[in-house]
């Protein structure tokens, strides 16, 4: 993880800004060993507690803004995990029906 994953994660409104602003976004592109960008981490933080705060929409608003190719790669990756959880679905429903039958 960067500096930003970290902020992202613990959901430091302030700390990402200044990082966004300060080291003009140097790691908003970057994914971690988990593959997530750092507004995934911010998305998915149990430490955000108003998700329609200003401070929590200011922040999704400036990682956005550096790096909007974030929502593409979402959509993407939210494709395949689709694909691949009905994907093996059908494959655990094929097993139960060989054992029925």
């Amino acid at each position: 993880n960067t500096a930003l994953h970290y902020a992202c994660l613990g959901a430091k409104y302030g700390t990402i800004s200044l990082l966004l602003e300060s080291y003009d976004a140097v790691s908003v592109s970057k994914r971690n060993a988990h593959e997530k960008f750092p507004i995934h981490l911010l998305w998915e933080s149990n430490q955000v507690t108003d998700r329609e705060s200003i401070d929590y929409t200011q922040s999704i608003f400036q990682l956005l803004r550096a790096y909007p190719n974030t929502v593409n790669c979402d959509v993407d990756d939210k494709v395949r995990m689709v694909g691949d959880s009905l994907f093996r679905q059908s494959q655990s429903n094929e097993k139960k029906r060989k054992l029925v039958a």
